[in-house]
């Protein structure tokens, strides 16, 4: 396998791992300073809706048989937030994704999905990005404490991964769809916890280690000044490394140099959650039978609030 190849299979699968942060087992670590403001946490009301818009681009270089190559993708949900549930420390929301574009540029690929678009040119063929179009439409179900932010649980990814598996199904009828595998990976409770638990952080008075989704295995520190936190990994960690793929032909990678920030607004004028912005750098060096391949990573991700049509 070349590394285009790798670095095309893994696009969407090894971002979501590093720029997601888990929701789960956070521990604290020692205060950065007792003046740090904590969240009051979000004042849900039942029946109160907000329109988001989520983007999130990953640009990746790297120098290939003497040719330096560029790669961005990105990946875009607009999204309606209900609140179903409401109380001290639970709630439960609904996000009901209304549209979903995808693109991905470099040499030799130009790609874009769009679900707003009718018809054949809406980019559902795609061998690459189509079966993100599977997102348009669904519905998650988000049980919080809206205290802290922290999402326990995301229901609805196996209504996802059943639309991919009919958009991509098996060449031979009883095979596995050829997705199916790397979907419910993608879409799974825990995977989509990450996320909505890095959208609806909230600031806390001590920095959290908070671990990592696979193939990566170790932590990421986020640390709150205010409104604005700061990404790395703990003191002691230069490196983190994983096996991407085994026996025979091996593939190991090691990240390093991560950095991070970021903002978020704990509360709107209505109670919902405000806008929050993050960028992630880091470099992952690849080795196999070949010399050592390393690749930048640039992470930028965005939730704005929308004006809802009356």
């Amino acid at each position: 396998m070349t590394y285009r190849a790798l670095f095309l299979s893994l696009l969407f699968s090894l971002l979501a791992s590093v720029c997601s942060w888990s929701g789960e087992a956070l521990t604290t670590v020692s205060p950065a300073s007792a003046n740090v403001p904590v969240a009051s946490g979000y004042d849900f009301v039942v029946g109160t809706n907000q329109l988001y818009a989520y983007s999130l681009k990953q640009t990746v270089s790297w120098n290939s048989a003497g040719d330096a190559l560029t790669y961005q993708s990105t990946l875009m949900w607009k999204f309606l937030l209900t609140v179903v549930e409401a109380t001290s420390d639970r709630a439960v929301l609904e996000a009901t994704i209304l549209r979903v574009q995808a693109t991905h540029d470099g040499p030799g690929s130009r790609r874009l999905v769009d679900s707003g678009i009718k018809g054949e040119l809406n980019g559902a063929e795609d061998p690459l990005i189509g079966h993100l179009l599977a997102l348009n439409g669904a519905v998650l179900t988000l049980v919080m404490n809206p205290t802290t932010g922290q999402v326990s649980d995301v229901r609805g990814g196996e209504a996802i991964v059943a639309k991919i598996n009919k958009q991509v199904p098996a060449l031979v009828g009883g095979d596995t769809p050829p997705l199916d595998a790397a979907a419910k990976a993608a879409f799974s409770g825990e995977a989509l916890g990450r996320i909505w638990n890095q959208l609806l952080a909230q600031p806390r008075a001590t920095p959290v280690r908070i671990p990592l989704g696979p193939p990566l295995n170790g932590e990421v520190e986020r640390q709150w000044q205010g409104a604005q936190f700061t990404l790395r990994l703990p003191n002691g960690s230069e490196h983190l490394e994983a096996t991407l793929v085994g026996d025979p032909t091996p593939v190991m990678v090691k990240l390093s140099a991560l950095t991070g920030k970021g903002s978020a607004n704990a509360n709107l004028s209505t109670g919902m959650p405000g806008g929050s912005t993050g960028e992630l750098g880091f470099l992952l060096t690849f080795n196999a039978l070949t010399q050592p391949v390393g690749q930048q990573h640039l992470l930028n991700w965005e939730l704005v609030p929308l004006v809802l049509a009356r």
